[in-house]
């Protein structure tokens, strides 16, 4: 079974305009809400792909209520310890029209207190099976160690699970030492944790050959619109993205995210994993949303990706 894990979720409130102009005043075209939070993303996109998953964190009021009622809309089955005082955050999105820029505006969000957090990992270590599938991915600007997904590893080690992360700093830092299954860093992330900012295709796959050694499995690195690098044991993958009108990118990466796990979880033969996940990704930069894509265009858009060894 797949678990995913958002500890700082948020309502995105996306706003569509034509240009965005400083210091005048801006007449939105449209406006849009959906869930936010990277796990709850690849929750809700897991589900249009057929997977069920189990959704733990926290929410916070009536911002939490609503994104439990989100959540419960796209058939997640959800675990969250829910707590009042508080907020869960809200996030706002622009979207350019005229040049598909997108631009993200995130609040912190509410801190957990000691008895929230020892409720949550209660509710984790009961309804996360032996070796279940476990995401950690996403915010945790709210909280006050960088180190709480290698925190929250720890207390379930004993559960043998297959562990995908997808964070940034130090929190992937920390993370990695879990030796984690999966991780899927962006380019900036990856230059955290080399050191450097690879600049070429050949420098991306010089700074994932110097994580061998940790005890990671896959490290699929996105790449953005070029598609992404992915090593697999002794091999490594180039994924080129297919060509797309992209109207929104923001949750491209989430979507990448659920279709390995997807994959993964159904025996997929290596290429056609990253094949699927580069496809389903390309149909999310169609959709307008932070959420979601359209499963019949994924399945259009498989035969245009092209996978090479390098």
């Amino acid at each position: 079974m797949i678990n995913t894990l958002t500890l700082n979720p948020a309502i995105d409130h996306i706003f569509y305009l034509g240009r965005l102009e400083r210091n005048v005043t801006n007449r939105l075209r449209a406006t849009a809400v959906s869930v936010g939070g990277k796990g709850t993303h690849v929750s809700a996109n897991l589900k249009l792909m057929g997977t069920d998953s189990r959704a733990f964190g926290f929410t916070f009021g009536r911002n939490g209520e609503k994104i439990l009622e989100m959540l419960g809309e796209a058939g997640v089955s959800t675990h969250f310890v829910h707590g009042e005082g508080q907020e869960s955050r809200d996030n706002y999105l622009l979207v350019e029209e005229a040049s598909r820029d997108c631009t993200l505006i995130a609040q912190t969000g509410p801190m957990p207190d000691d008895e929230q957090l020892s409720a949550l990992m209660d509710v984790m270590t009961r309804e996360i099976k032996p070796g279940d599938d476990l995401l950690l991915s996403g915010d945790v600007s709210n909280f006050r160690g960088r180190d709480i997904y290698a925190w929250i590893l720890e207390r379930l080690s004993h559960k043998n699970l297959r562990v995908y992360l997808d964070a940034s700093g130090e929190t992937l830092k920390a993370g990695i030492t879990r030796k984690p299954f999966l991780i899927k860093p962006n380019l900036d992330e990856l230059a955290a944790l080399a050191g450097r900012v690879p600049t070429s295709l050949q420098e991306v796959a010089k700074a994932i050959g110097e994580l061998d050694g940790l005890g990671i499995e896959i490290i699929a690195v996105s790449l953005g619109g070029g598609g992404s690098l992915v090593r697999a044991g002794d091999k490594l993958y180039h994924a080129a993205a297919p060509r797309v009108a992209v109207y929104n990118t923001v949750g491209c990466g989430d979507c990448y995210m659920a279709g390995l796990m997807h994959a993964f979880s159904r025996g997929f033969a290596m290429e056609d994993t990253i094949r699927y996940a580069t496809a389903v990704a390309a149909a999310k930069a169609e959709n307008p949303l932070s959420v979601g894509f359209e499963p019949q265009r994924a399945r259009e858009l498989m035969d245009s990706v092209s996978i090479a060894l390098i």
